[in-house]
C-alpha cells in the first residue's frame, strides 16, 4: 500500500516540483521556494499565539527579511521557527528541492482558524503578500510593475 501510494502521489508530486524548478532556474533568475502549510490553533492544550510562522534552517536569505517584514504589522504575532522548527531534521520538500539547489526558502504556517473561510483566506493572502512581495523583489528582482 505504501509503494502504491508513493507511486501514485508522492513521486509524481515531487517530480513535478523538480521539473518546474529546473524550468524556472533555466529561465533565470533563480526562484525562491516557499512551502505553505497550516497549523491548528491549539496543540496539546497549548493555545498558539502566532497567527503565522516562518520555518527555516540554515539559510536565512528569505526567512529573516520575511520575519522582519511580517513583524512590522503591529497586529501580528510572527513565529520564528514556531509553531514548529525548520531545524528539527524533519521534512522532505525543503531539503530536497530548495536546499539542494541553493535556493532561498522557507515554510509558512498559517493558523487554521484564520484561514477557514473564503474571507479569511483572502485577508491572509493580502496580508502575507504585502510583506512577501518586497522581500521577493529584493532577493530576485521580481516585480509585477
Amino acid at each position: 500500500a505504501r509503494r502504491a501510494r508513493a507511486a501514485a502521489i508522492f513521486t509524481p508530486y515531487h517530480r513535478a516540483i523538480d521539473e518546474r524548478l529546473d524550468a524556472l532556474i533555466g529561465r533565470g533568475p533563480a526562484p525562491c521556494f516557499l512551502a505553505v502549510h497550516s497549523c491548528t490553533p491549539v496543540f496539546a492544550g497549548f493555545r498558539r499565539p502566532w497567527q503565522i510562522g516562518v520555518l527555516w534552517n540554515r539559510d536565512g536569505r528569505l526567512a529573516e527579511p520575511l520575519i522582519a517584514a511580517l513583524g512590522r504589522d503591529e497586529g501580528l504575532t510572527v513565529g520564528d521557527n514556531q509553531p514548529y522548527s525548520g531545524r528539527d531534521g524533519h521534512g522532505y520538500t525543503l531539503p530536497t528541492h530548495a536546499e539542494a539547489r541553493g535556493l532561498p526558502h522557507a515554510t509558512i504556517e498559517f493558523r487554521q482558524d484564520l484561514i477557514n473561510s473564503a474571507a479569511g483566506i483572502a485577508r491572509w493572502t493580502r496580508r502575507f503578500h504585502e510583506a512577501f512581495a518586497p522581500v521577493l523583489a529584493e532577493l530576485t528582482g521580481w516585480s509585477r510593475a
